[in-house]
Parts: structure tokens; sequence; C-alpha cells
């Protein structure tokens, strides 16, 4: 996955958010949503790397197993009285999906996992705020990260 260029990492992060979200909001296994995101994803633009795919898929088994500790670091950064399930459902995975590759990934560097959270939540966040909530919770998870 090291060979994957900054645009194709950026695609397997948004796929990986996306996927996320359905997860969150369906109750679906991880495996039952790729599998269909994946055929739906095709059959409307064409085929994607397999490589985009096991990357988008590395991050969303790996925030899963590790959601615990994920949502524990989030919350550590929310308002005093907030707790993680008050968040909107979109923003909720993209900061899942970003707090997990800053905390347990290697893939790229903390500023670039940011900034596609931050450019990805312009695109996809519930609020036209989401961006600048998902920026200051992450900098203040690789702050954390990097202690």
């Amino acid at each position: 996955m090291e060979n994957l260029s900054n645009r194709d990492k950026k695609k397997a992060r948004e796929y990986a958010y996306l996927i996320m979200y359905q997860v969150d909001v369906s109750g679906f296994s991880p495996d039952e949503i790729a599998e269909t995101f994946w055929e739906e994803l095709e059959e409307e633009r064409g085929r994607v790397k397999e490589e985009v795919k096991k990357l988008s898929e590395k991050l969303v088994k790996g925030t899963v197993k590790s959601l615990f500790e994920v949502d524990s670091e989030i919350s550590k950064h929310l308002k005093k009285g907030w707790v993680i399930d008050r968040l909107l459902p979109m923003d909720r995975s993209i900061l899942r999906v970003a707090t997990y590759e800053l905390l347990k990934e290697n893939i790229s560097p903390p500023e670039a996992v940011i900034n596609d959270a931050v450019e990805l939540a312009k695109v996809y966040g519930e609020d036209e705020k989401s961006y600048k909530f998902i920026n200051a919770i992450l900098d203040k998870v690789k702050r954390d990260a990097s202690k």
C-alpha cells in the first residue's frame, strides 16, 4: 500500500468514511456493507483499483476493531457534557477513521490524514461547520499521539 499515490490514498479514505458511515447508521457488518458498496460504486463509476479497496477495508476494519480506543480518544476532546453518539453520523465516521489512522497506522504523514479528513468533511459533512470541528478534534488527537 506504500506504492499508492496520494490521490489513491485520499480516495481510499473517502471510501472508508462512506463505508464506516453506512456501518454506523445501518448496524450491518463492515464486510456486508463493503460488498454492496463496491458493487454499487463500480456500477456507477467503473472499476476501483484493488489496492484502494484494500486500504479502505483495512481502515474500516481497523477502526471497528479499535472502536473503544478510538471513541475514547475522540471523547477526550469533545466539549464537556458531549458524548460521541451526539455527533452527526458522517462527522463521527470521518473522525473515527481518521483517528484510527492517526493512532494506529503509518500510511501517510498526520497532516495528510487530517487534510484529507477536512477536505472530505467539506463535501460530506452534515453541517457547514463540520470541517472546522473535525480539524480541531484531529489536531488535538495528533498532538496526543505524538506525545
